[in-house]
This record gives C-alpha cells, structure tokens and sequence, in this order.
C-alpha cells in the first residue's frame, strides 16, 4: 500500500491512507517487540455540521467506499484492520448505566 500511494497507483480522497499505513508500519514494529498481533482501529465521525455548515451525506459514503477498498487492498497484511463510524461504535454500548449514560453522552455533545 506504502508503494502504491507513493506512485499514485492507489488514491484516496476522503481517507488518510498514508496516515494508517504509517501507523500500521509502527504497529507491526511494536507487536513484534511485544509479541503481539497487531490490529489498526480507525474510529471515524459522519456529523450533520461542521462549524454551523451542514455536511452532504454523500460525501459520506465516498469515504466509506474508500476505507472498504483500502480495508480489502490491505488484508493479509501484518496489521488488521477495522473500520467504525462512532454511531455505529456506540451502538454495541451497553443500553444501561454509566456506560450507556457516556454514549449519550458523546452523542449529544458531538452527534457523531
């Protein structure tokens, strides 16, 4: 992937595929310090507005359609990778107590 983005064989509009690559690379570096299996979260937000402006959904699934591509370009590299918009994380929250109360928290305060 590193390669492929530095020939522009591979583009990437929406996503920062070279940001996860070069964590991906100090993942990999530090799981096999730790003898670990490396896996790269990439936590993403879809808010209605940004700075008062609405947000076109669109845009939204063209980056959704970019992290799927770069998710399937990758696999059975030395890192796995998962991708989650923060709606769809905090929906398997807990439905009740101090946990569930932060979602929504987070959601109020974000709207993710």
């Amino acid at each position: 992937m590193r390669d492929a983005l530095r020939t522009g064989k591979e583009v990437f509009h929406y996503l920062d595929a070279a940001q996860l690559v070069k964590h991906a690379f100090g993942l990999v570096t530090d799981g096999k310090r730790k003898v670990k299996s490396p896996i790269l979260v990439y936590l993403f937000a879809e808010p209605k507005s940004l700075n008062g402006k609405k947000l076109d959904a669109a845009n939204f699934s063209d980056h959704r359609a970019e992290v799927n591509r770069f998710a399937k370009l990758i696999s059975g590299a030395g890192v796995s990778f998962h991708a989650f918009s923060y709606r769809d994380w905090l929906k398997v929250w807990p439905s009740a107590g101090s946990v569930a109360k932060h979602g929504l928290q987070i959601q109020k305060r974000f709207s993710p």
